[in-house]
């Protein structure tokens, strides 16, 4: 794949590098924020070689690549001359230009874009922790051991110190200082901080204003709201401050005010919204085979839209509070593996020797968890494979459910991360049959629908 002519056309369909003001990119998606909406050329982007759909969501024009994509990103950059620049060219979000009334559009992208540059780190600790449940399941390695505790440590980092990791991105992400960002993740966790809740005290004062003693590690929502709150102050902190003595007046009045607030508005709020999480949880966990059903059949939808991002925080609290998942990842595995259903069918169904290899191609991506060049690019475009894949997925899902599925470990579901679903004496059947189920229900009923190559 010649990724450096898909970035020359996509850049030019989309109006060329003088209409284009950003440029990111997630797991699979480029990112771009463009001046004016009205020079791009959707038709031609999608029928660009190696571009498997287009979507705009939060302000931003997503043009889908699939796991390929950081190849892409660079390519882009090349072309837009944009690698000896600073970081914040590539990741400035224009808003001149986007509707006023899409607040909640632009807050819920900014929300998502705190944790999507983290899920490799996650997704690497995850099987970490898979890694040592195999160890401890088949006796090769003692709980007691140094060995496991140490593995242990390496897989649990990343939730620990999730503040640390989220203050950077949305410090990146608004443009922000990033080390005073992350001064407030750390006043958050500073072990002296945890020691101020000994013999049963639940709060203390700051400037005679109450603290809420609350462990704060891998809680993400306080640090997020301090940092956007921080990305006014600091530009506050920056006219104020004499330039003779801003060099170090300008952070302290940025961290004395935002960590104020942090640790009596903020921290609290958190944590209130994290117990709402919780409390959500719980409703899914009730619902049982039924939510894991539901969730499986929209999960393409949410794809689509973009939307799937957003349940990232709400698995992260899952793992946090209750140590496992048996509703959002179980739901995800059933939906990828009928992706990979779908496309087969057509795959093996189509006269067409491009649809044939494409099909295939997508079919082997949604198996290993990447699901949107088989969305995009064969179930989307021929519609009733979409639609039997919606089918397929809702029925593997309220199978998961009924026999109770659960995911120990936060990695996207997919064949080749099975294993995240062993648990203690656990075993790879279940997962298999789940991955069976959804497959072959969604090839069948694929089958049986058929399809129009016109379509």
């Amino acid at each position: 794949m010649d990724y450096n002519e898909l970035a020359k056309k996509v850049i030019f369909n989309l109006g060329t590098k003088d209409n284009i003001n950003g440029v990111t990119h997630c797991v699979t998606r480029l990112r771009f924020t463009v001046n004016d909406r009205k020079n791009i050329n959707e038709i031609e982007i999608k029928k660009i070689k190696g571009v498997a759909g287009l979507v705009e969501s939060g302000g931003q024009i997503q043009v889908v690549i699939g796991n390929r994509v950081e190849e892409a990103y660079k390519a882009v950059l090349e072309e837009m001359e944009l690698e000896n620049k600073s970081s914040n060219v590539e990741d400035k979000i224009s808003q001149k230009k986007i509707n006023k009334n899409n607040s909640l559009s632009k807050a819920l992208d900014f929300f998502i874009s705190c944790f999507t540059p983290i899920i490799p780190a996650i997704a690497g600790c995850g099987m970490i922790k898979v890694l040592l449940t195999i160890l401890s399941n088949y006796h090769l390695v003692s709980n007691e051991s140094s060995t496991f505790k140490l593995l242990s440590i390496m897989g649990d980092s990343v939730y620990y110190f999730l503040p640390f990791f989220v203050a950077f991105t949305a410090a990146k992400k608004l443009n922000t200082n990033i080390f005073s960002a992350m001064v407030l993740a750390g006043i958050l966790l500073h072990p002296n901080f945890g020691t101020l809740g000994a013999n049963n005290v639940h709060s203390v004062l700051l400037l005679g204003l109450p603290v809420k003693l609350v462990n704060y590690s891998a809680q993400a929502l306080p640090i997020i709201l301090a940092v956007w709150v921080m990305s006014y102050i600091d530009r506050f902190a920056d006219k104020v401050s004499p330039p003779v003595v801003k060099i170090f007046l300008k952070p302290m009045i940025t961290i004395l005010i935002t960590g104020t607030l942090l640790l009596t508005v903020f921290g609290p709020l958190g944590a209130i919204l994290g117990d709402i999480f919780a409390k959500f949880n719980q409703i899914m966990n009730q619902w049982g085979w039924i939510a894991v059903g539901i969730n499986a059949a929209i999960f393409p939808l949410l794809v689509l839209t973009g939307m799937h991002n957003a349940l990232i925080p709400l698995i992260i609290t899952m793992f946090m509070t209750q140590g496992f998942d048996s509703i959002l990842i179980p739901s995800g595995l059933a939906s990828n593996i009928a992706q990979a259903g779908a496309a087969f069918a057509v795959a093996l169904k189509s006269k067409n020797l491009n649809t044939k290899s494409t099909g295939m191609s997508a079919t082997v991506s949604a198996l290993c968890g990447i699901t949107e060049p088989a969305l995009y690019g064969i179930n989307l475009r021929f519609k009733r494979p979409l639609y039997a894949a919606i089918i397929g997925a809702g029925i593997a899902g309220c199978f998961a459910g009924i026999f109770k599925l659960t995911a120990y470990n936060f990695v996207g579901p997919s064949l080749l991360s099975l294993p995240i679903f062993i648990g203690k004496g656990g075993n790879l059947i279940l997962p298999l049959l789940t991955a069976t189920v959804a497959f072959g229900a969604t090839f069948a009923i694929t089958w049986v629908l058929g399809f129009k190559e016109t379509e």
